[in-house]
């Protein structure tokens, strides 16, 4: 490319990221437009997110692939989510572009490719993959590799792992200690993960609330959590709660939480529905 052109393009990828910056996606995908025909693989990358944010799948994939053929970790990361909820044909193709990225060291992919080939059961490759990411400091991956090794028996590595992500305020992390803590019977360090996890944005950690103080027969503080759960969109909180107020005869509210949740897909919500059904003979 020549020195005119190369400037050219840079005019006008500056300008794609001001338009992008202001919210103007139709100017910023002009003016990446006229930077990624001239070559530029930060522009085709860029255009490729815009795209997304229009809508636009097709030429997503299209500015994607282009962007990483060129060799671009983070462009074959993004190919490869938009082909992934594809058909199968697509599918295995993202699993390759995440080997691709995951070679040349891009954490995202390694930790998506550790994801897979635990859902396939393939633990030993899901493990080395959670661990390649690790150590680029994907601290999602510290934290799947954790459960990995608790799965193992290496407790105290994965502790020791576990901590190191909840001193990040990791939401995953502080719940997984919080059950390790309630395992062990230690319920007031087992609450303050919960509550840490809670505050950190996890959801279900207010239900892992709600259970410990259901067990301990603190049935208003169950409630609490639990109604803090549901009123979250958790549906494991719904079922909590309805399960609570039908165990106090408040079975009018009960069936309205087992009904959001059973609506939500909750089996066991949709099995409490049944048998309550069954026990009024409706």
């Amino acid at each position: 490319m020549g020195g005119r052109g190369w400037f050219s393009g840079r005019k006008w990828f500056k300008r794609g990221v001001t338009h992008a910056e202001q919210g103007r996606l139709t100017e910023a995908r002009d003016a990446y437009l006229r930077s990624a025909e001239s070559g530029s693989v930060n522009a085709q990358y860029n255009l490729a997110l815009v795209y997304v944010d229009l809508g636009d799948r097709a030429n997503a994939i299209r500015w994607f692939r282009r962007a990483a053929a060129a060799g671009d970790a983070g462009a074959m990361h993004s190919l490869a989510l938009q082909l992934a909820d594809g058909d199968r044909k697509e599918a295995a193709e993202a699993l390759r572009w995440y080997a691709e990225a995951s070679s040349r060291g891009h954490a995202p992919s390694q930790f998506n490719l550790g994801l897979h080939h635990r859902v396939t059961g393939e633990l030993a490759l899901a493990e080395r993959y959670f661990e390649q990411a690790a150590q680029h400091g994907d601290v999602d991956a510290e934290v799947s590799l954790a459960g990995l090794w608790l799965g193992r028996g290496r407790r105290r590595e994965a502790e020791e792992l576990l901590r190191r992500a909840a001193d990040k305020d990791h939401p995953g992390a502080l719940d997984f200690l919080g059950k390790l803590a309630a395992e062990q019977g230690d319920t007031e360090q087992a609450a303050g993960f919960y509550a840490r996890a809670h505050a950190a944005g996890f959801s279900g950690a207010a239900v892992n609330l709600a259970l410990l103080h259901k067990k301990q027969e603190r049935t208003a503080e169950a409630e609490e959590w639990f109604r803090t759960a549901a009123d979250a969109g958790n549906a494991g909180g719904m079922y909590g709660l309805g399960q609570l107020l039908d165990g106090q005869d408040r079975t009018d509210e009960a069936l309205v939480w087992f009904h959001r949740a059973a609506d939500l897909g909750d089996a066991q919500a949709q099995h409490a529905l049944r048998v309550i059904a069954a026990r009024e003979g409706k």
